[in-house]
């Protein structure tokens, strides 16, 4: 099913596309930064959404932290309720979800002053579809998604809400109510992904495997796609030409066009790449998996029904939540026992491997020259970025009161969600 799109996405694709050589007259590939701006007016001090801006968990800010301990947390905020989204930023505003109650039947929202992390804002609503609290299952994992204007959220309920930046609910829809049950193991974890004129909803269950666009404005369906049924946590992304959005999961790899949900090409016979999320540049689309034959990079600019033929080539790691992150001429991955692994994004070889003092769960942060590896138990280690060596820089130990799940980035904070907890770090100046 599709519909049209609004005048401000044709407008926003044309500014992308119009980035053109005034020499050659040949139109430029937007940089991550460009489509970033264009996605969600972002700047250094926002994070909008999962993986950041543009989505890469590359940070542009002036200058962040690289060590710390409890001693340099600038601030802990807790309310007693639990969530795993990542936090998201908007100008001096952390915003979070979470859920609380024996049946996950109270979503929360949170607005926190990213300065001395007091309360903005609070906001609770009812779950539409109630699912167990336990263990196993995700709680409140999709991250959410934030703009110059409004908030979108999405629960395991199927509710997807967007709000002002004041804590006003804008619209409401309930999917389960309108296209079936989430009940599903584990729950549901992919995240918003947002492009300049919809929140798009990637939802894949045993039964039925959707991607949906909703206008941002009203929340009406721009196009809704349908897909081979099969159960996935992974997020999608945005192709860096801001023309595709890509997904991986349930064995696919697959590409839809931006405006209409039309399938573009599809890549099968994978396995286990249900949690990673794809990488794109603009020649490559990067997944990872706990297959092996889930590990690999495909080649971009292809259409239809794609074979062996079109991959690039194939690493010799695993990855299990974090994503295949790429950062200067290396692409990283992260297997479940948290051997970090960097591969030459050119011929798939790996350059070197190192033991992080733990797993992780967040995909590694890029900023500068600096890569962050966030695990679990909350020590974070710092490695320099480089191809050609392993140069630690620093492992900070945290106290956290559960598994660190994400994490945001703004000038000069980190800010960590764990658990319970949302936690703030800041560079030495503050």
């Amino acid at each position: 099913m599709t519909t049209q799109t609004s005048p401000r996405l044709h407008i926003a694709i044309s500014l992308l596309f119009l980035l053109t050589d005034t020499q050659s007259g040949i139109a430029q590939s937007p940089s991550a930064s460009e489509l970033a701006a264009v996605n969600a007016n972002a700047n250094d001090s926002n994070w909008t959404g999962f993986r950041g801006s543009a989505g890469n968990s590359i940070s542009m800010a002036s200058r962040l932290p690289l060590s710390w301990s409890d001693a340099q947390v600038l601030w802990r905020a807790t309310d007693g309720t639990i969530g795993q989204s990542s936090p998201v930023i908007w100008n001096n505003t952390v915003f979070v979800t979470s859920i609380d109650g024996p049946m996950k039947e109270t979503l929360w929202v949170t607005a926190l002053n990213l300065h001395d992390g007091t309360q903005h804002w609070r906001r609770s609503f009812q779950a539409a579809e109630q699912h167990e609290f336990n263990e196993y299952v995700a709680k409140a994992a999709p991250t959410p998604a934030v703009d110059h204007e409004r908030l979108y959220t999405f629960f395991a309920s199927g509710d997807l809400r967007s709000l002002d930046h004041l804590g006003n609910t804008v619209w409401h829809r309930n999917l389960s109510n309108e296209y079936g049950s989430f009940s599903g193991n584990h729950g549901v974890g992919s995240s918003l992904l947002l492009t300049p004129d919809a929140v798009v909803v990637f939802l894949a269950r045993s039964s039925y495997s959707y991607l949906l666009a909703v206008d941002r404005d009203t929340g009406r369906t721009l196009w809704k796609s349908d897909r081979q049924a099969g159960v996935a946590w992974s997020t999608p992304a945005l192709s860096p030409d801001g023309r595709e959005i890509i997904v991986s999961a349930s064995g696919q790899v697959e590409g839809f066009d931006i405006e209409t949900g039309q399938q573009l090409w599809t890549f099968e016979g994978l396995s286990g790449n249900n949690v990673a999320s794809p990488t794109v540049t603009e020649n490559l689309v990067i997944t990872g998996g706990l297959g092996v034959e889930a590990n690999l990079a495909i080649k971009r600019d292809r259409s239809g029904t794609l074979d062996r033929s079109d991959i690039a080539w194939r690493a010799s790691s695993t990855s299990n939540f974090a994503s295949p992150f790429l950062y200067q001429h290396c692409v990283y991955w992260v297997n479940p026992a948290g051997a970090a692994r960097c591969i030459n994004p050119d011929t798939g070889e790996t350059r070197w491997v190192h033991r992080l003092p733990g797993s992780i769960w967040a995909t590694p942060l890029g900023h500068k020259d600096y890569v962050y590896f966030f695990t679990v138990n909350g020590t974070t280690q710092v490695l320099r970025a480089s191809p050609e060596a392993v140069e630690v820089v620093s492992t900070n130990h945290l106290s956290v009161d559960g598994p660190v799940t994400g994490y945001a980035v703004s000038e000069d904070a980190i800010v960590i969600r764990a658990g319970r907890e949302i936690i703030r770090l800041s560079s030495p100046r503050d």
